[in-house]
């Protein structure tokens, strides 16, 4: 088995850690589809919307992150990550649902969030437009970023409010719901516009204690926002 990916992209980041998790032995094969015309092509063959992370598993191609955590737990997995009840499962997977629905598009827009390129040469009338066309790009940048930054917050309370009452999100062992919501946290954990509640920071802690977390969340040198 082999993942292609790009180990500072959050969703790569996200099924390497279950695979240490789960003690497997599958490698990441570093692909950069932004800036290689070959990985590109690579990934197309096994994505039809070439991206990645793409896990290969023999002749089977999986793609889509939470549907490769999902994957691995049905086919690799013991009773504590895949069990037999459905509705054990959903209590995992509405978190992962909402994980790609409403948390990481939101820490998307207030993390990584950037300003319109800068304008080109061009004259000293043309530029005093593009300038103050650019001043009120950034204000609604910034605008943009801070309304993000608040729903951030009132996510992490609600987060926040459930972890008051057991250990992990959805029991009071790891599941899926740590590793796709978890693997966001230590971004947020570094951003100096929030703090992280109390029973989250307690979470975090756990979380950073587990030697597959330290290696594919904490160690990477930066993360991009898919």
């Amino acid at each position: 088995m082999k993942v292609y990916g790009h180990p500072l992209s959050i969703n790569v980041q996200k099924v390497m850690w279950l695979i240490e998790e789960l003690d497997l032995s599958i490698a990441l094969e570093e692909v950069d589809i932004r800036h290689s015309h070959r990985d590109a092509q690579a990934i197309a063959e096994r994505c039809p919307m070439q991206q990645t992370p793409v896990l290969e598993d023999g002749p089977n191609s999986v793609w889509e992150s939470h549907t490769i955590l999902r994957y691995l737990v049905a086919c690799y997995g013991n009773k504590m990550w895949y069990p037999d009840c459905a509705f054990q499962r959903s209590c995992y997977e509405r978190w992962m649902d909402w994980c790609l629905s409403s948390f990481q598009p939101v820490i998307k827009r207030a993390l990584f969030s950037s300003a319109s390129d800068h304008p080109h040469a061009m004259s000293s009338q043309a530029m005093s437009s593009q300038a103050m066309s650019s001043q009120a790009m950034s204000s609604r940048d910034m605008s943009s970023r801070e309304k993000a930054l608040e729903q951030c917050r009132y996510h992490l309370e609600r987060i926040d409010e459930v972890l008051a009452e057991q250990k992990y999100l959805a029991s009071d062992r790891i599941t899926l719901a740590d590793i796709a919501i978890g693997s966001l946290i230590h971004s947020l954990h570094n951003e100096a516009s929030l703090t992280l509640p109390p029973n989250i920071s307690r979470w975090y802690q756990q979380l950073a204690d587990l030697p597959g977390y330290q290696r594919w969340i904490m160690q990477a040198e930066s993360t991009l926002p898919a």
